[in-house]
């Protein structure tokens, strides 16, 4: 079943998604860390999307947009965190 698996998904997008798990993970215990979050979340939706690309190209055209969502996020969270300062 495993081989099966690795068969269909790149070892590349594996690592990138246990590494997006487990910032997320870490995110839970930490209490102001959206940053963490919002950085996992964009990982995860362009390595999905450069994955899918050659199979499904609209599918990964609203990856595309979810992670562009995120990284306006992310430059709003900076900013209002950074600005204070």
């Amino acid at each position: 079943m495993m081989k099966v698996f690795l068969q269909k998904v790149p070892l590349w997008f594996c690592l990138i998604w246990i590494v997006g798990m487990i910032m997320i993970i870490v995110n839970m215990f930490q209490s102001n860390s959206s940053v963490m979050s919002t950085l996992a979340l964009l990982m995860i939706n362009v390595a999905n999307a450069i994955r899918i690309w050659k199979t499904e190209r609209p599918l990964a055209m609203i990856f595309l947009a979810v992670g562009a969502l995120c990284l306006a996020l992310l430059f709003k969270i900076c900013y209002i965190n950074f600005s204070a300062i």
